[in-house]
């Protein structure tokens, strides 16, 4: 089979390799399609701290069984799709229903789908292997991990009917966080002011396009040696937020947003940022004026079923997000494509 293997950062090559056969409890997936993610440019740019190398890229798939192992609780022609990690279901964090901080679920993250086949692990397909619901396109199914993160981000936060949001940032994650937040439609609930900032023009036209306000980001938030920081955004936005939500993790950025949140508001931070990174904090804001700011990772087993939910129900219109489609052997293209801002996802088909 053909495997998009990453050796380390900037060494990634479409190469053959033997199928896998899948032992007791596992599951061999045949790959029907796997969407780009900034995860793996942010793996194939740097590495990340969750995900050893090397290894085969791509995690947001849709597929059907091929083979099942002994006990595996799936049949060949089975639609599925999946979590990516396993949580172990029974240590302090698990029992208390943060799986996504088990120490172990990442042992074996479930990358490899730019590939023919994927060899689902035995704990994955116990705790995190999916069947697509029927009426449920594959493109659609595959974008369960990337949605149950963000139902997992808003759960982390309190979102009422009619308050006003500031999404900062324009890829993938913040249009879902969009399009949850605006309701099928746009027809949920009370009328949300929800606006969306961030630096790319053609980003923030496809936001326009779905009916949000958008702001630009100043090309410089903080300059050294230039006392005040700059506004952050080239227009006034004449507002407070009680939710702003950052999905660039840029520290220049984030440092700027408490200044924006209404009293009592929140800031929650979904982007990883690099290992050691620092990030700085208004102390007037947060302690005078009650700003939260609160982090989210990952998802819960929990989340993930809320997410096949919401695609089952048509809430993301899953054709203006995954915009773009290119076989397996044009992955660079696929991947330059996502990049460039020129598509939001790109579906690469085996």
């Amino acid at each position: 089979m053909r495997a998009l293997v990453c050796d380390g950062p900037e060494r990634v090559a479409l190469r053959e390799a033997a199928t896998p056969e899948p032992g007791p409890g596992e599951v061999l997936v045949r790959v029907s399609v796997a969407l780009t993610c900034a995860t793996d440019f942010k793996l194939v740019r740097r590495g990340h701290a969750k995900i050893p190398f090397p290894l085969t890229l791509g995690h947001e798939f849709a597929g059907a069984v091929e083979k099942a192992g002994a006990g595996a609780m799936f049949s060949p022609g089975d639609r599925v799709t999946s979590a990516v990690s396993a949580p172990c279901g029974s240590c302090v964090d698990c029992r208390a229903e943060r799986e996504n901080l088990c120490a172990t679920a990442f042992e074996r993250p479930l990358f490899g789908a730019f590939a023919d086949f994927l060899l689902v692990p035995e704990r994955i397909v116990k705790n995190g292997l999916r069947r697509i619901p029927s009426g449920l396109s594959d493109k659609a199914a595959a974008l369960l991990d990337p949605l149950a993160s963000v139902v997992r981000a808003l759960g982390r936060v309190k979102a009422p009917d009619g308050e006003d949001v500031l999404v900062v940032g324009t890829g993938p994650i913040a249009a879902m966080l969009f399009f949850l937040l605006r309701g099928k439609e746009g027809t949920a609930g009370p009328t949300r002011r929800i606006v969306v900032a961030g630096r790319r023009p053609e980003k923030l036209a496809f936001f326009e396009r779905n009916g949000a306000e958008v702001a630009r980001i100043a090309d410089s938030s903080r300059l050294p040696g230039a006392g005040s920081p700059p506004p952050l955004f080239s227009t006034d936005l004449s507002s407070s937020f009680p939710l702003i939500i950052d999905t660039t993790g840029d520290p220049d950025v984030i440092s700027e947003l408490p200044a924006l949140a209404a009293n009592g508001g929140t800031v929650l931070l979904f982007a990883g940022m690099a290992e050691g990174a620092r990030v700085s904090a208004d102390a007037f804001a947060v302690h005078y004026r009650e700003v939260s700011i609160v982090g989210s990772f990952h998802y819960t087993p929990r989340d993930a079923d809320v997410a096949l939910a919401l695609l089952a129900s048509g809430v993301i219109p899953v054709p203006s997000l995954v915009d773009a489609r290119r076989p397996l052997a044009e992955w660079r293209d696929a991947f330059d494509l996502a990049q460039s801002g020129r598509a939001m996802k790109v579906a690469l088909v085996p």
